[in-house]
């Protein structure tokens, strides 16, 4: 495709257009003025060849107005649109901070608060066009915008459309064909996208509803967080085995430090089943504001020594209760510590923290607030205990007269050590600084809001 000519420097009714600020396959967009109102704006002007098309102009000039009528303020505000000579434009709130798009390129997958939060601003914005009858149909992180305060806006509704019944369309146009003169986009009949963010649904040219708009929003933040979409297909072909296919392994397990019920919700939104999706934008919504991050509010001293007694509780009872069974002292010693590992894993698995520091309602996330893998509970809940296993082989060592002096010493220096290594992490705490053993694993305790 050619380039089209630059329209720099023109006035379009009482637009100026200054400079080009982005290009994309349906036309280009300048940074103009607004010499009535005496304010920047963005004018996106449509590429010669769509133009002259009296059905394109009339199509994009109906979905511009639709686009107006939704006012919020995480939707890109359409202030005009008109067509002067064979130049048809629209005119539309200036964003000035590029897209999510180029800052995933740009610095990679966002952290999964940043996404939350643009998640759930979007969502919102879509419920108002979902209001009046309005679904997206090409939403990906190319087409959300963020202003110089980082908030997100949903651009480009000019693939938009009304919501259809399914049981209203009995003959579906299905008569797919790849669009060579619009890059990224493909046609399905009347209906255009983006294929790696496109439903099942839209790829096969069915009536659309926002469960679709849903689907392309959780393939958008699936990039977002992982980057990479759930497909990579190219031509409706590609896309259309994608979806016969086996479906693509979840975000949940693979989540890494995003939290389980956040990657559920991206999880869901991706479902092929429409009918498995979230139905509508309040519920998604809901969802959302439920897995939102939460409080971040420093443990203290007390709760912290008294989960920490109530873990170092299990390994004592098991050694009490073990004390029936016809084995020494040390070797009843290793299996208690055995059973401690095996709580904490559980509590680990279960809670995402020891059961200790869960009873005590605190919760070890990383510095940032991300989530910690089991490995890393389960790992520093092993260290921060493990003067007892020294600390009780030095006393069956002593009781049963079976180790050398310098064995004996080795075995309490050790534990007298780790046992060390525990109290300067309380007293270093007390001081309102991270603890040995959080710096050692990248931890940190909080106060959990159940």
């Amino acid at each position: 495709m050619t380039a089209a000519p630059s329209q720099s420097g023109r006035s379009l009714h009482h637009f100026r257009l200054d400079r080009a600020i982005a290009e994309g396959g349906m036309g280009r967009v300048y940074l103009g003025f607004d010499l009535s109102l005496q304010r920047p704006v963005a004018v996106k002007v449509i590429r010669p060849e769509y133009a002259k098309d009296p059905g394109f102009a009339s199509r994009f000039i109906r979905e511009a107005r639709a686009q107006a009528q939704v006012v919020h303020s995480n939707v890109v505000q359409v202030f005009y649109v008109g067509q002067e000579g064979e130049t048809l434009f629209m005119v539309m709130e200036l964003v000035e901070g590029g897209s999510l798009g180029g800052l995933l390129r740009e610095k990679g997958p966002l952290d999964w608060k940043t996404a939350h939060k643009h998640f759930l601003a979007l969502a919102h914005g879509l419920r108002e066009a979902d209001r009046l009858q309005i679904i997206h149909r090409d939403i990906k992180p190319d087409n959300v915008l963020l202003d110089r305060f980082g908030e997100a806006h949903l651009a480009d509704f000019g693939l938009a459309g009304p919501v259809l019944s399914r049981d209203a369309v009995t003959q579906p146009d299905l008569a797919r064909v790849v669009n060579p003169a619009v890059p990224n986009l493909t046609q399905v009949g009347s209906v255009m996208g983006s294929p790696p963010y496109m439903s099942p649904e839209q790829a096969m040219g069915e009536p659309l509803d926002a469960r679709s708009d849903l689907y392309a929003l959780g393939a958008t933040f699936l990039e977002l967080l992982t980057g990479a979409p759930p497909t990579s297909a190219v031509t409706l072909t590609e896309l259309q085995a994608f979806h016969d296919g086996p479906p693509p392994p979840p975000l949940t397990p693979r989540r890494g430090r995003i939290p389980a019920s956040f990657a559920a919700i991206v999880d869901r939104c991706l479902e092929r089943d429409v009918s498995k999706r979230f139905q509508s934008w309040d519920e998604l919504i809901a969802a959302l504001e439920a897995a939102a991050p939460k409080p971040q509010i420093d443990a203290g001293v007390l709760p912290r020594v008294m989960a920490w007694a109530i873990d170092v509780t299990v390994f004592a009872m098991a050694l009490v209760t073990s004390a029936a069974l016809p084995l020494g002292l040390g070797v009843r010693v290793g299996l208690s510590f055995v059973v401690l590992v095996w709580f904490l894993a559980v509590g680990a698995t279960v809670t995402r923290a020891t059961p200790g520091l869960w009873m005590m309602r605190l919760l070890l996330t990383s510095p940032s607030g991300e989530e910690l893998s089991t490995r890393t509970l389960v790992l520093r809940g092993v260290v921060q205990h493990l003067w007892l296993v020294f600390g009780g082989l030095a006393l069956a060592a002593l009781y049963n007269s079976w180790s050398t002096p310098v064995q004996l010493g080795l075995l309490a220096g050790l534990a007298v050590t780790f046992s060390l290594g525990v109290l300067g992490s309380l007293l270093r705490l007390s001081a309102n600084r991270r603890t040995l053993i959080d710096r050692l694993f990248g931890t940190r305790a909080l106060v959990f809001v159940r």
